[in-house]
This record gives structure tokens, sequence and C-alpha cells, in this order.
């Protein structure tokens, strides 16, 4: 058993290749007759970020949250318990992997995803989730658009899920790019 967590490459034959700047940490646990214990964040793993907010989110089988694109803050989401499909598409125009659009599915993971990274994320299988922001939760750097719109290029295996009023109502990707670029 290892003893720390090592940050683990996106890429490679058990996981596509993700948009840069993403980073996937596998939890590593540690079992014993009282249960499991996993480290979630330690501040030596992103030396160059800060978070300043923490959330939970309980969802319910079929839920799907986003997608949903900032301008000022990362996100650094773990998954505790279910099974989730995250969806992500890199629209910064530096980035190397600009256009990129990738589903990944992390049980018992941590994804830390940069600002320009549209992404959003369906529970497949009822399940917790914490994440930490670099920057309080602002609506004005929360920019949405439809999780099927079909010009996003994500597959978030769903099938009519439930989803909040916001981001049924949000508009198409080509919308969300147009506001992105605009700032």
């Amino acid at each position: 058993m290892r003893n720390d967590l090592e940050v683990l490459e996106t890429q490679g034959p058990e996981r596509p290749r993700a948009p840069e700047g993403v980073v996937v940490r596998e939890l590593e646990l540690h079992r014993d007759a009282r249960g499991d214990l996993a480290e979630l964040y330690r501040q030596d793993w992103f030396p160059d970020i800060s978070l300043v907010q923490w959330n939970v989110s309980r969802c319910l089988s079929n839920s799907l949250r986003g997608v949903h694109l900032h301008l000022l803050h990362s996100d650094f989401l773990t998954v505790l318990s279910g099974q989730f499909v995250f969806g992500l598409r890199d629209l910064r125009p530096s980035s190397p992997t600009c256009g990129l659009s990738v589903s990944l599915e992390l049980p018992n993971a941590s994804i830390l995803i940069p600002p320009g990274v549209a992404h959003g994320f369906h529970c497949v299988a009822e399940g917790t989730l914490v994440y930490g922001l670099t920057h309080p939760w602002d609506i004005a750097d929360d920019l949405a658009c439809r999780w099927d719109d079909p010009e996003l290029g994500i597959d978030f295996t769903a099938t009519d899920p439930i989803l909040s009023p916001r981001d049924a109502a949000a508009g198409s990707f080509e919308a969300m790019l147009a506001q992105y670029q605009g700032r």
C-alpha cells in the first residue's frame, strides 16, 4: 500500500486524455478494523492555488449538474461515494488542448478543473462529493449551457436527467462560448 498520493497523469490506457491543466488524483484508501481513511486535499499538492470555499453535494441517481464555465476560479471536486461521469470541454484559446471534449468516470477520485474548462457531472448512482473553489462562488463567474447541446461534444451517458431549473433553462453552447470570448 502506498503511503502517499501520487499525481496521476490523465492520459493512458485506463483514462482518456483530459484537457491541459486538469489534474486527476486517485484516492488512496487506508483500511483497518475501524473503516477507511483517505487524504482528500493537501496544500502542497497544488501550491499555486488556495481553496477559499468548500461545498458538499449529495446527488440523486440520474441527476446532472452543469454544464458550467468559470472565468475566475478553479474547482477541486472529490467523489466520496456513488458513481459520477464528469464531462469536460477546454475553451481556453491558449491551451494546447483547446476544443478537446472528454467524459471521465471517476470513482473515488479528485479532479482539479481550471478556469476556462467547461464542465458538468452526471450522477449515475446516488452519491456525494465535496468541492473547493479558489474564489468565492459568484453568479457573474458562472456561465452555463445545455448539457445535451451537440456542439458541446460531451457524452454524459444520461437520459432525461434531473436538472436544476437554471441548468434546464441554460442556453446553447454557442451562446456560452460567445459570452466567454466577449469577456
